[in-house]
């Protein structure tokens, strides 16, 4: 199973989103971190065949993805970054509808696996207006995987979990890393580096990072200080002048965390660079 994307272009007038990207996927699970408007969610949406793009080709073994059409779209499971939601309807309604839309054989059985996978079970007859945030975004996954997907696309998919919801998804997600190619692009570095066999970071609409999540991390080029302060104009000047990751204030003195090819301050230690400040590292 691979999924290929060859020199894609897609602009949106004369601004390009996304810029000559050429990526393969086969089955694991791929996390492209990038900040707003590097072109995760055009390329999600192309990925979908919600959009096209206006030069390059994505294929599917092979196959055009939008020459195949309807035989592609059976394949792909798509959690969006807004997704919509008939309010009136109960959890297990909207999946009969969702279940009913792609043609899914034995709905009740399967209904039942998928709403059970994200614990939503037993408010299967609970309206969706009355789920909270994190509730609607389970039954937004719930809907991606009730047609087994093959290849499974996520945006932003743990925005609005709590934290015991974002780490059941997480234990979810790795169990289909070897049967599935699961893309998820997302702004939280932390869900990436947990999970994610791969990395991708994009930055205006080109990839900056194609790497396996240990070899990147092992092998940074991005230099991490730590620096111990207690003068405040110290503290303030390392702040002001360098690109720090984490400032941890206590008794009086704060530890810094700083992104720099030089050493920042006379106490500086070089220290191992965390996924987070690799990325950032990278991003202008």
């Amino acid at each position: 199973m691979k999924l290929e994307l060859n020199n894609v272009v897609k602009s949106y007038g004369k601004k390009p989103a996304v810029n000559g990207l050429s990526i393969v996927f086969e089955p694991g699970i791929y996390g492209i971190l990038g900040p707003n408007g590097a072109g995760k969610s055009t390329t999600m949406r192309m990925v979908c065949t919600v959009e096209k793009p206006d030069k390059g080709s994505i294929t599917y073994n092979g196959s055009d993805i939008y020459a195949m059409g309807g035989e592609y779209r059976d394949k792909i499971g798509y959690v969006p970054q807004k997704a919509g939601y008939y309010p009136d309807y109960t959890a297990g309604m909207f999946l009969k509808y969702i279940a009913g839309l792609k043609g899914i054989e034995n709905e009740e059985k399967v209904i039942k696996g998928c709403l059970e996978v994200v614990n939503l079970w037993d408010v299967r007859d609970k309206k969706l207006r009355g789920f909270s945030g994190g509730m609607k975004q389970r039954v937004n996954i719930a809907q991606a995987l009730i047609n087994n997907p093959g290849i499974l696309i996520l945006d932003e998919p743990t925005v609005g979990l709590d934290p015991d919801e974002r780490m059941s998804f997480k234990n979810l997600i790795s169990s289909f890393a070897e049967e599935k190619i699961i893309i998820f692009a997302t702004h939280i570095v932390s869900d990436v580096e947990d999970i994610a066999g791969r990395v991708l970071i994009l930055d205006k609409g080109t990839i900056k990072v194609n790497e396996e999540t240990v070899n990147l991390i092992n092998n940074a080029e991005v230099k991490v200080w730590e620096c111990n302060l207690k003068d405040i104009k110290e503290i303030n000047f390392i702040k002001d002048n360098y690109k720090t990751s984490k400032i941890h204030y206590h008794n009086g003195t704060a530890d810094i965390r700083v992104i720099s090819d030089v050493k920042p301050c006379e106490n500086a230690v070089l220290v191992q660079a965390g996924l987070e400040e690799i990325y950032k590292g990278f991003i202008n």
